[in-house]
C-alpha cells in the first residue's frame, strides 16, 4: 500500500464512524494511531474527503478513488475555494464546540467575576504569562459590571516554576483573592511555588493542562467564548482592542453595585 501523505504519528480518540462502516485502508492506519475520524464529504475525482479530529485540531484528508492513497491539508479547486472547509466548519463550530464547551465546563477553574453574569468565558491561565495578567486587566470594566465571569483554568508550561505557582494559587483557602492579588501585581513578586504540592492539586493541575490539549490550546491566554451566533470560538494569545467586545460583549458604560 502506497501513501502520498501519511500523518505524524500522533494521538487520536477511538473514531464512531470508524464502527459504523469499513474504512479505507490508509484510514485504518490513522485510527490505529487513535485518530478519530468524524465525518466523510464528497470530493472531487471521484475521491473521498473526511473530517478527522486531531488531538484538539480539525483537519480533513482525501483518499484516492483506488483507495490506496491519502494526503491531508486544503485541497483547492480552480477558483481557489477550499474543498473541505464547509465540512470542516460544521463540525468545528457544531459538534466539536459544543463537546470542547463541556470538556471546559469540567475543568478546575477559578471564578471571577458575579455568579449572575450574563457571559461565561474560559481562558487558560499560566501564572508567569504576562499577557494573562494583561487580559485581566483589559477585562475588569466588564468583570466589574458584573456583565462577565471568567473561569481561569491554571496551568503550568512556561516556566520550571508555573506548576508550583499555580499549585500555590490553586491550594489556598480563598483561590478567588488570591487570583485576584496576583494578577494585579500584589503576589506577582512575593508568591512562592509550592514544591511538594497535594496530590489532590497535582491531579487537578494535571487534568487542567490534558484538556488544554484535548481543545487545541497551545498557548496562554486561550480564551474560549461563544460569539454572537452562539458559537464557540477560541482566542489564541492577548485578544486585541477589537476583539474584546466579541469576546466580552458589549462596553458597559459603569460599573452596577
Amino acid at each position: 500500500m502506497k501513501l502520498i501523505y501519511l500523518l505524524p504519528l500522533l494521538a487520536f480518540t477511538s473514531p464512531i464512524l470508524a464502527q459504523q462502516k469499513a474504512l479505507p485502508a490508509p484510514l485504518k492506519l490513522v485510527t490505529e494511531q487513535g485518530g478519530e475520524i468524524v465525518s466523510e464529504f464528497a470530493a472531487p475525482a471521484n475521491m473521498k474527503g473526511y473530517v478527522a479530529d486531531f488531538k484538539g485540531q480539525v483537519i480533513t484528508l482525501y483518499i484516492t478513488a483506488d483507495e490506496q492513497y491519502l494526503f491531508t491539508g486544503p485541497m483547492l479547486d480552480a477558483n481557489g475555494n477550499n474543498v473541505g472547509e464547509q465540512a470542516a466548519n460544521d463540525y468545528a463550530t457544531g459538534p466539536k464546540a459544543q463537546k470542547d464547551w463541556q470538556t471546559l465546563e469540567s475543568s478546575h477553574w477559578i471564578v471571577d467575576g458575579s455568579a449572575k453574569a450574563k457571559r461565561v468565558i474560559y481562558t487558560f491561565t499560566d501564572p508567569n504569562c504576562p499577557y494573562c495578567r494583561q487580559f485581566w486587566q483589559n477585562a475588569r470594566p466588564w468583570v466589574d459590571a458584573g456583565e462577565v465571569q471568567i473561569r481561569h483554568i491554571l496551568v503550568g508550561i512556561l516556566k520550571a516554576d508555573s506548576l508550583g505557582k499555580a499549585a500555590a494559587i490553586m491550594s489556598a483557602i480563598n483561590p478567588e483573592e488570591v487570583l485576584k492579588k496576583f494578577e494585579n501585581d500584589n503576589l506577582a513578586r512575593t508568591l512562592q511555588p509550592l514544591k511538594n504540592p497535594p496530590e489532590q492539586i497535582n491531579a487537578q493541575l494535571m487534568k487542567n493542562h490534558q484538556i488544554m490539549m484535548s481543545v487545541g490550546a497551545r498557548a496562554t491566554p486561550a480564551t474560549f467564548y461563544h460569539d454572537a451566533n452562539g458559537a464557540v470560538k477560541m482566542q489564541m494569545g492577548l485578544p486585541p482592542a477589537s476583539l474584546m467586545t466579541e469576546i466580552l460583549g458589549p462596553l458597559p458604560s459603569k460599573p452596577t453595585k
